[in-house]
């Protein structure tokens, strides 16, 4: 059983999954610390955002600032940037 902590995503799907890959991360025995900014700049935010939902309670998230931004003008708020996805 072990415990990583991955922080700013950014979008980078692919990268994500090859990186979850070399760590052989199992969700059923392992768990996934994700510090922030899983979306924005890279082309994969939304592959992302469902790859971290598929892996379930094994994956726990935090907001960073991209992420809150996301939320606050799908809320109705702000305006949303260009990079933002």
């Amino acid at each position: 059983m072990s415990t990583y902590a991955i922080g700013d995503l950014h979008g980078c799907h692919a990268e994500f999954v090859t990186l979850l890959e070399q760590l052989n991360f199992n969700p059923a025995r392992d768990t996934l610390w994700l510090v922030g900014d899983l979306i924005n700049r890279g082309p994969g935010s939304l592959a992302c955002l469902r790859e971290v939902r598929a892996l379930g309670s094994a994956a726990r998230s935090v907001l960073g600032n991209h992420d809150f931004h996301l939320l606050v003008v799908a809320r109705g708020g702000g305006k949303l940037k260009r990079t933002t996805l």
